[in-house]
C-alpha cells in the first residue's frame, strides 16, 4: 500500500471513479480540484497525527520510532475518506456559487460518506510501518545508440530496504524509441530524493505502458544506474503496491464524546 504521504494518494482519476461529471462540474463553475484534494488531506491528516498523538507516548508503539503521518499506511478506509470528502469540498463550493440544489444533495451525500468512512478508520485502527519507503519520483530513461529493439519503453521504479519492504512503484515514465538502442534508467537526478532508509531500488520495464514487470533479479545500488541487457526486457512479476502494515494502532477507545 503506498502511504499517507506519498504524493497523489488521491488525484483526480480517483475522484472520477465515483463521480464521472466531475471534470464538467469543475470547469463550468472554476472549482480547483487538486486545491480541494490537497486541503482534504491536510485536513485528515491533522485529525490523524492529532489520534497518534493521543494514543500513546512517543516510540510506545515501536519501542524507538516515534510515528507520524510518514508512517501512515493507506487503507482502502483512508484513500474513500480522502475522495469523500475531496467531493464534499467540490461540491459545496459548486452549491455556494450557482445555489443549485443538486448540488447541495450531493455535497450532502458525500459528507456522509466521508463521514461512515473516517468512523470506519477510527474504529478500525491506522496501520503503520516503522521504516517508511516513500513512493520515488519520476525516473529517468537515458537512450542511446544499441541492440534494443522495440517500439517504446515504460519504466517504473521503486526503493526496497534491508528487511524486504518496497515501496509504492513510481509513477511511469516512458519514451519512444527510434530504432534499435541502449537503455539506461537512473531513478531520480536528486539524491535528496532517495529515503534515508533505503538499501537499493527495483526497475520495473515493458513495451507497453500497461503491462510492466520486475526486470531486476536483486536491488540496484543506491549509486549505480540500471543497464537494460542487450536481450531486452525481461518479464518478471508485476509491480507490488507499497508497504503492508506492520502494526495497527486502534482509537476505538480512546474517541472523545461530542
Amino acid at each position: 500500500m503506498a502511504l499517507f504521504t506519498d504524493p497523489d494518494v488521491v488525484s483526480l482519476d480517483d475522484l472520477l471513479k465515483f463521480e464521472s461529471s466531475l471534470v464538467q462540474v469543475s470547469s463550468t463553475h472554476g472549482i480547483d480540484v487538486e486545491t480541494k484534494i490537497r486541503l482534504a488531506v491536510d485536513e485528515i491528516g491533522d485529525k490523524i497525527l492529532l489520534c497518534l498523538l493521543q494514543a500513546g507516548a512517543p516510540g510506545q508503539w515501536t519501542g524507538t520510532t516515534e510515528l507520524g503521518l510518514g508512517n501512515v499506511v493507506l487503507s482502502s478506509p483512508l484513500y474513500r475518506w480522502i475522495c469523500f470528502n475531496s467531493l464534499a469540498r467540490v461540491y459545496a463550493e459548486a452549491y455556494n456559487v450557482q445555489l443549485n440544489t443538486r448540488f447541495q444533495g450531493k455535497w450532502t451525500e458525500y459528507q456522509q460518506q466521508g463521514t461512515q468512512a473516517s468512523n470506519l478508520v477510527l474504529a478500525s485502527g491506522i496501520g503503520v510501518v516503522t521504516s517508511p519507503l516513500a513512493k520515488p519520483g519520476l525516473p529517468v530513461i537515458a537512450v542511446s545508440q544499441g541492440t534494443i529493439s522495440a517500439p517504446a519503453v515504460f519504466v517504473q521504479v521503486s526503493w526496497t530496504g534491508n528487511h524486504n519492504q518496497e515501496s509504492a512503484p513510481s509513477p511511469v515514465a516512458g519514451t519512444v524509441l527510434n530504432g534499435a538502442a541502449s537503455i539506461q534508467i537512473t531513478p531520480s537526478e536528486l539524491r535528496s530524493d532517495i529515503p534515508t532508509n533505503a538499501t537499493g531500488w527495483n526497475v520495473y520495464a515493458a513495451s507497453a505502458q500497461g503491462n510492466l514487470t520486475l526486470q531486476t533479479d536483486v536491488p540496484v545500488a543506491l549509486d549505480q544506474a540500471w543497464q537494460m541487457p542487450a536481450s531486452g526486457i525481461a518479464i518478471g512479476r508485476r509491480p507490488e503496491t507499497g508497504q503492508s502494515p506492520e502494526l495497527t494502532i486502534s482509537f476505538s477507545k480512546r474517541l472523545q464524546r461530542g
